[in-house]
């Protein structure tokens, strides 16, 4: 819910403007309301972005979980790889770009590493899969 206060302070502050402009319209204060609904605009783009922003997040995080399993090492790349992939044509990428071959997402090292051994542990004692099962499931993970 913390990720997520400028999207519902800009929806706050745009009903709050919508509501003024209403009201500025209704009492043939016309100039007063066109800026209003202009403010309104503004702030609606800026809770778009968050959200598209707190969608992405998310998608990441999935990806990053996805590429850690025993089942999906290899996951397929979000679409888009990453934010700069519209302006780049594809040439130089940042950080968080998901294609393979590319580093990903940032991930907690430390954490990784300091359960590596627990969970090669718990892996030992699991029976073989079925390499043709592995095979389908593989393919059902890039999705």
């Amino acid at each position: 819910m913390k990720y997520r206060r400028y999207q519902y302070g800009a929806i706050g502050g745009a009903a709050l403007l919508a509501a003024a402009g209403i009201g500025a319209a209704a009492h043939q204060l016309y100039p007063h309301a066109a800026l209003f609904a202009l403010g309104v605009l503004v702030l609606a783009d800026a809770a778009l972005r968050e959200h598209r922003r707190h969608q992405r997040l998310e998608a990441e995080r999935a990806w990053a979980r996805r590429r850690h399993t025993l089942y999906c090492p290899h996951p397929g790349p979000l679409s888009p790889c990453c934010l700069l992939n519209k302006h780049t044509k594809g040439e130089a990428h940042d950080a968080r770009c998901t294609r393979p071959g590319q580093p990903g997402p940032p991930t907690d090292e430390a954490f990784l590493a300091a359960h590596r051994g627990r969970f090669e542990r718990l892996v030992i004692d699991l029976p073989t899969p079925d390499t043709e099962s592995l095979k389908s499931t593989r393919r059902d993970c890039t999705r």
